[in-house]
């Protein structure tokens, strides 16, 4: 029964899913796939629809990179959830002014609603940014990075969610499912693989940035 349950990767000789496209340990792009044709965005590299010839891949994104670009957003969505519980809080303070809340109950609540907005915020300014015409969030765009498929495709809003809610894998690996894009083959990190996205290197704008 060797057959291709028996299926190794090339790049680091780990056993694979007989019906994978991409290697879950290393990232690398498995031999046997079927590699169909396509233009990636931003580039003039395409893949071949020959199943004997080698692709031509853009230029992925290594680790710096996507770090700079991630505390960009960082900065970006922090300050935001500040700015829109400051306004709570005003809100709060004129309310419990005439309903008697506490200074304590209104500290947790606006520690609570923080969290929230931080939360909820960073998933729909990913998602929506990364499933949009840009395929990037504004640190990315900066950077000149974007998130796409592993045939070149934009993100939709469902994968764009499930790529951001996987980071938290990445996170309780001790982060070490973000330093896989260091070293990976096609420089993924952890959350990039259950759904074989490639952040790729496209050319950067200017002041254009707020253009589609």
């Amino acid at each position: 029964m060797d057959t291709v349950l028996d299926r190794v990767c090339p790049s680091c000789g780990n056993t694979c899913m007989p019906d994978g496209r991409f290697c879950l340990f290393c990232g690398d792009l498995l031999p046997e796939s079927d590699l169909r044709a396509f233009a990636w965005p931003g580039t003039t590299a395409t893949m071949t629809d020959s199943p004997t010839a080698a692709p031509v891949p853009p230029e992925f994104a290594g680790f710096w990179l996507r770090f700079w670009a991630a505390v960009i957003d960082m900065v970006l969505e922090c300050v935001t959830a500040l700015l829109l519980t400051v306004a709570l809080h005003y809100g709060l303070r004129w309310f419990g002014a005439r309903h008697g809340v506490t200074p304590a109950t209104s500290a947790f609540f606006l520690g609570m609603a923080f969290i929230l907005i931080l939360a909820v915020g960073a998933w729909l300014y990913a998602a929506l940014m990364e499933s949009s015409a840009w395929g990037a969030t504004i640190g990315k765009r900066l950077l000149g990075l974007r998130v796409v498929t592993s045939f070149g495709k934009q993100l939709s809003f469902g994968q764009a969610t499930i790529r951001h809610v996987m980071k938290f894998l990445s996170l309780f690996t001790a982060t070490v499912g973000f330093m896989m894009a260091g070293w990976t083959k096609r420089r993924q990190a952890l959350h990039d693989l259950p759904l074989d996205c490639l952040v790729i290197r496209v050319p950067r704008v200017s002041i254009s940035l707020f253009r589609r």
